[in-house]
């Protein structure tokens, strides 16, 4: 007797691929940006410009998951 292959609904496995990209494109830094600073120059038809950003970066701990 053969047993039925239980399949998964097609939104369940919409919702997963999602939710992996997602965890992959969220960073495991925590990053607060403290200043912007932007300084423009214009010569002509040409525009000069610096961005400096200041930011104070920490790690998070990794999480299992699984647990």
């Amino acid at each position: 007797m053969m047993v039925s292959e239980q399949r998964k609904p097609l939104m369940q496995c919409l919702g997963e691929f999602f939710g992996h990209i997602v965890g992959a494109v969220r960073s495991k830094d925590d990053r607060i940006e403290i200043s912007r600073k932007v300084e423009e120059r214009t010569e002509g038809d040409l525009t000069l410009r610096r961005t400096t950003i200041d930011e104070i970066e920490g790690k998070r701990e990794q999480v299992d998951d699984d647990a």
